[in-house]
C-alpha cells in the first residue's frame, strides 16, 4: 500500500479498496469531515484525510458517540417513537431480502437500537454487534449483543458460523471498509448470505445535488457505486448475486426534512407532523445480496 501522497495540495490517505494513493479531488463541504477523493486506480470515492475521526475505533465508544452527536447538531432529529414505527416498517420490508434463504442464526453488524433485530427475533436466532454504548444497551433487550466492533467479536463458537449476515448504512461509517467486510465473511459459514445497505455515489441523486447531497454528513467516510461494491465484496470472498436500488417508508415530515439538508428553505416544513406513511426510493441507496465462497 502506498504512503499518504498530496493531491493539488490536498493530503491523501491511500485508497483502501486498491492501496493507490492516487487520487483526484472531487469536492470539498463542511457536510464532510475533510475532503472527498477518487481513486484514479479503482474509482473509490473516499475521505481523503479525517478532521475529526469520527469513526469508532482508536478513541473510546464514548468520546465517539459524543463527537458524532456533536458534529450533526446542525440537523433536525426526527421524535424517537416516530423514527422506531419507521424503522419497524423498513425493518419488516428488509426480512424479505433473508426470509427465503434458509437462515437459521443471523447476526446484524451496527445493530442501532435493535429496530431490526426485534423484527428479526420473530424468524431467526439473533445476534448484534454495536460500538456505540447507549445503542447497544437498548439494542441488548431484544438479542445478545456485543459491544464493540466487528473487528474486537470474540472468536468463540458463540459468534463464528451465522447463516446470515445483515449491515445497513455501516459501510459508509467504518475506519477500513475492506477489513469491515472481511471481519463479517469470517463470521459466516461458506455459503452464508451477506445483506448490505450503503449509499450510491453512482446515482443521479449525486450528479445533481452534488455538495448538497443527502448523504453527505459527517461520519461517512467511504462512497460506494456499483462497480466498487461489486470490487469491495469479491475482494473479500464473496460473490454478488444481486445489487439494487432500494427505498424506504418515511412520513412526509421526514421527506422533507431530509430534503431541508439539500434546500434550507424547506428545514421549517420538515418539522410538520402529517399523519400517514409513504414510501420514497431516490434511487440513491445500493443494496447488495453476496454469498460467502467457501
Amino acid at each position: 500500500m502506498e504512503e499518504t501522497r498530496t493531491v493539488s495540495g490536498t493530503r491523501v490517505e491511500a485508497c483502501d479498496l486498491c492501496g493507490s494513493g492516487d487520487a483526484v479531488p472531487v469536492l470539498e463541504t463542511s457536510r464532510l469531515d475533510g475532503p472527498l477523493v477518487r481513486c484514479r486506480q479503482c474509482g473509490l470515492h473516499y475521505i481523503a484525510h479525517r478532521a475529526s475521526d469520527l469513526a469508532f475505533g482508536a478513541n473510546g465508544s464514548e468520546d465517539t458517540a459524543e463527537r458524532i452527536r456533536s458534529a450533526n447538531r446542525a440537523f433536525d432529529a426526527r421524535p424517537l417513537v416516530e423514527e422506531r414505527r419507521l424503522n419497524a416498517l423498513n425493518a419488516r420490508w428488509r426480512m424479505e431480502w433473508i426470509a427465503d434463504s434458509g437462515a437459521n442464526r443471523l447476526l446484524e453488524v451496527g445493530c442501532g437500537r435493535g429496530d431490526f433485530l426485534r423484527v428479526a427475533a420473530e424468524r431467526f436466532d439473533v445476534s448484534g454487534v454495536e460500538p456505540h454504548p447507549e445503542l447497544a444497551a437498548e439494542a441488548g433487550r431484544y438479542a445478545r449483543v456485543h459491544r464493540g466492533r466487528i473487528e474486537d467479536l470474540p472468536r468463540d463458537a458463540a459468534w463464528m458460523d451465522f447463516d446470515a449476515a445483515a449491515s445497513f448504512h455501516v459501510l459508509e461509517h467504518v475506519d477500513s471498509p475492506v477489513r469491515f467486510v472481511g471481519d463479517v465473511g469470517r463470521r459466516l459459514r461458506p455459503g452464508g448470505l451477506l445483506v448490505l445497505e450503503t449509499p450510491d455515489i453512482g446515482s443521479a441523486h449525486y450528479r445533481f445535488f452534488g455538495a448538497r447531497w443527502r448523504q453527505f454528513i459527517p461520519e461517512h467516510y467511504f462512497f460506494f457505486d456499483k462497480g466498487t461494491l461489486t470490487r469491495l465484496l469479491e475482494t473479500c470472498g464473496f460473490r454478488v448475486v444481486r445489487l439494487e436500488h432500494v427505498g424506504k417508508h418515511a412520513t412526509l415530515g421526514l421527506f422533507l426534512n431530509r430534503l431541508g439538508r439539500q434546500f434550507p428553505i424547506l428545514r421549517r416544513a420538515g418539522r410538520l407532523r402529517v399523519p400517514g406513511t409513504i414510501r420514497i426510493n431516490p434511487r440513491d441507496v445500493l443494496l447488495a445480496l453476496a454469498i460467502r465462497r467457501s
